[in-house]
């Protein structure tokens, strides 16, 4: 549906929101295209696992769905949700190859009671979170770090004091998560 299709058949108190939110260009966030990897802290990686299965959902599912409403906003998820558009228009159909995949490639070391965290999201998705990443002056995987460990368990409460609980070695971590 149009934003103006949309602003026609809303009332105008919905109008006006409409009017306040620009004007956004969700074509391919249904395609999960992009790799982000970042390590987690073994305490948001377990909560994390609860959540989704609450849910009913996967991790790449809720985490996409998650950093779309942190960019995009809350609102304009659940109105891409009701239009089917944007995350949740069907993707296209796609023909299916023969040919079986590779083996994985070994998960790295990271560390005790860290977790390897590996999720396809749509590109447009990453690279909202990486132009926010480089504003603060962070790492991608800094950020997306900090997003999932205060969404799991408030501001407060970041994974600077969930990593007490952990031994990491920084340096394979840091690697493992800027590879492409």
């Amino acid at each position: 549906m149009s934003r103006s299709t949309m602003a026609g058949s809303l009332s105008g108190s919905d109008v006006q929101l409409i009017v306040l939110i620009p004007q956004r260009d969700y074509s391919d966030l249904n395609e999960q295209d992009s790799q982000l990897r970042v390590w987690l802290p073994d305490p948001a990686k377990r909560a994390l696992e609860m959540v989704c299965e609450v849910h009913k959902t996967s991790m790449t599912g809720y985490l996409t769905e998650y950093f779309a409403g942190y960019l995009f906003g809350r609102y304009e998820v659940l109105r891409m949700q009701a239009n089917s558009e944007g995350l949740y228009e069907p993707p296209p159909m796609r023909r299916s190859c023969a040919m079986s995949p590779g083996a994985p490639p070994p998960e790295p070391d990271l560390g005790k009671n860290i977790f390897p965290l590996k999720i396809w999201l749509p590109e447009k998705i990453k690279n909202g979170l990486q132009l926010l990443a480089d504003k603060a002056g962070i790492t991608l995987g800094e950020l997306s770090r900090a997003l999932i460990c205060a969404h799991l368990f408030g501001r407060e409460y970041g994974p600077s004091r969930l990593m007490e609980e952990t031994s990491l070695n920084a340096s394979a971590a840091k690697s493992w998560e800027n590879e492409h």
